[in-house]
């Protein structure tokens, strides 16, 4: 009798946990921008992959790295995908938090410019168009001047005028010569009757995915089944095109098959399968940071990357395997 009943309580207890894990833990992930730059987190929301891994993800849209750091910080929202800058920028003000992945590690920007510049040194003594001085378009304007070869404070000139929408108007209007677009709106830039300058691509931490380093610590199980289902994200965008522009197409609400062709392939040709930045994104991103929080000089921003859930993966051969 005993040994029945103990059966009965095991049994139970087996399918209460069955069922739990079928109605999986609740997990809220934002993501802060519209341009595809989150396309692994919304395929694995749209594909099912999170709930394959025993995990209901609420996708939440925060403009804005502040907004979406107090919103983790908070525990509203338990995961982050946005910019390393914000984020280190962050850090530098003793938040810790930590980073996970990085699918994505070149800068997507490409110069939108007048007719008259042929290559990057046209760019010398010009007017470059910035959201505001100081803040990322700049730094990231910087940044390629700088690589490009010209010195970014002394042979050009910036100017604030907002975001990419008023930085084309800008163009257009020859009040600037160059602004830097992100590389999904070329074809906007083009039917505009302006052109892009193609630069040497800049190894740099774009889509990256964060979370505090207390939920790393108390919920590494979490932790694991939203890194598999982020490289399964991965997986599905480089290998199913179809499903990707349809999450694109939710996500963006771009209907325009020529933009939406564009933005998934920039994508493709540049999204790391096993999405942890190289060394030269590590420092290019750090370089960026430090100038805009220049306290990160006294921290270990290497101590802010957590990937063993990834290293694991790779080493087990996951990740190779959803390439067979």
């Amino acid at each position: 009798m005993k040994v029945r009943l103990v059966c009965i309580l095991v049994a139970a207890v087996f399918a209460l946990i069955t069922n739990v894990f079928a109605i999986g833990q609740e997990v809220n992930i934002s993501y802060p921008g519209l341009t595809g730059e989150s396309l692994p987190v919304w395929i694995a929301k749209e594909a099912g992959v999170f709930d394959e891994n025993g995990l209901r993800a609420n996708l939440v849209y925060m403009e804005g790295g502040r907004l979406s750091i107090q919103s983790l910080l908070s525990d509203s929202t338990q995961f982050m995908g946005g910019d390393a800058v914000s984020a280190l920028t962050a850090v530098a003000g003793g938040v810790d938090i930590v980073l996970l992945a990085s699918a994505k590690n070149i800068l997507p920007y490409v110069f939108a410019v007048s007719q008259n510049i042929e290559n990057p040194k046209d760019l010398k003594n010009k007017i470059i168009a910035v959201s505001q001085i100081g803040g990322r378009a700049g730094e990231i304007a910087r940044m390629v001047v700088k690589n490009i070869g010209l010195n970014p404070d002394k042979d050009v000139q910036y100017l604030s005028v907002g975001g990419s929408r008023s930085r084309l108007a800008a163009l257009s209007k020859g009040t600037v010569q160059a602004a830097p677009v992100a590389r999904g709106l070329v074809p906007t830039v083009e039917k505009a009757g302006l052109k892009t300058l193609e630069v040497e691509p800049i190894p740099f931490i774009v889509d990256a995915l964060w979370t505090t380093r207390k939920y790393a610590e108390t919920h590494p199980d979490i932790v694991n089944r939203v890194i598999k289902s982020f490289v399964k994200g991965i997986a599905i965008t480089v290998k199913d095109r179809d499903t990707a522009l349809r999450v694109l197409r939710k996500y963006t609400k771009i209907n325009a098959k020529e933009v939406l062709d564009y933005t998934y392939e920039t994508y493709v040709k540049t999204v790391d399968k096993v999405p942890i930045p190289s060394g030269p994104a590590v420092e290019n991103t750090i370089e960026m940071s430090l100038r805009l929080a220049p306290k990160l000089k006294d921290i270990d921003v290497r101590k802010h990357f957590y990937f063993d859930p990834l290293h694991r993966l790779e080493k087990q051969g996951y990740i190779e395997g959803l390439y067979k």
